[in-house]
């Protein structure tokens, strides 16, 4: 039971460190992941999208998310490959979110809870969806 409510409080610090981060699909994370091990890089949405195992789809959706949320920095497109890299991140609490998750992500057992915190979020929103208003 303690494991449990471990486990609880583990998932509900993620979710909001997440949150702090603006960051809310799993792929938008293992873009953030892939580039802090990485480093900067200069490589197509396509490249990144072979090593984390995504479509160029998700990727772009991704690299585009968190471009915006100022996550990522990269720089324009010559010849379809572009420079990617993870700013300093300003923001106390972001910075702070940031280092935490990274920090459980480390693990097979951080990355696990990771998983399953977005997989609870998945949920959540389905059932949100599906509870809403309907027209008939």
């Amino acid at each position: 039971m303690f494991e449990a409510i471990s486990e609880n409080r583990l998932n509900t610090s993620i979710d909001e460190d997440l949150k702090t981060l603006g960051v809310s699909l799993l792929s938008e994370w293992d873009v953030l992941a892939f580039l802090d091990r990485h480093g900067t890089n200069l490589v197509t949405a396509e490249q990144i999208a072979k090593f984390l195992g995504y479509d160029k789809g998700t990727v772009g959706a991704a690299l585009d998310a968190v471009t915006s949320a100022g996550l990522v920095e990269r720089s324009r497109s010559s010849q379809g490959v572009r420079l990617y890299r993870l700013p300093p991140i300003i923001d106390a609490a972001q910075s702070h979110a940031f280092i935490e998750l990274m920090n459980i992500a480390r693990t097979r057992g951080g990355r696990i809870q990771l998983i399953r915190t977005f997989q609870q979020r998945t949920k959540h929103t389905e059932t949100r969806k599906r509870n809403g208003l309907h027209l008939a």
